[in-house]
């Protein structure tokens, strides 16, 4: 599994082998785990200084044990939105939902949704 990290696209002058299709395969899956990390989910980040949303504290699983990782469902939900990203496809919204149906427990509803990374304002 790949690890949620900030986007890195790497410097072509430094990694001049570095392939058009690796950098838009890291900037689709950059761009996909931004997605995620506007889903409010339950417990909080380790701490203030953290980017990604996950790993995250007060996080159990149906037997009461705390996570300590990121949950496989995570990386699977990144994994699609990134091939779908790096294709230019549309999403099939069937396929989506059901990943989110998969890490339903680990999302605060009472947040709404999703959130926009950044707040826009609102013109009419």
């Amino acid at each position: 599994m790949r690890e949620f990290k900030r986007m890195q696209i790497p410097a072509l002058t430094r990694e001049p082998n570095t392939t058009c299709s690796e950098i838009v395969a890291e900037a689709a899956f950059a761009l996909a785990s931004g997605i995620i990390d506007t889903i409010p989910f339950v417990g909080s980040k380790l701490d203030e200084q953290q980017t990604r949303a996950w790993p995250r504290l007060g996080v159990f699983t149906d037997d009461g044990v705390e996570m300590t990782g990121t949950p496989p469902e995570i990386f699977e939900l990144c994994e699609l939105l990134a091939a779908h990203i790096e294709k230019g496809t549309s999403f099939d919204v069937f396929e989506v939902f059901h990943k989110i149906a998969r890490i339903d427990r680990l999302i605060d509803w009472r947040h709404g949704a999703v959130l926009s990374p950044e707040p826009h304002p609102v013109t009419h």
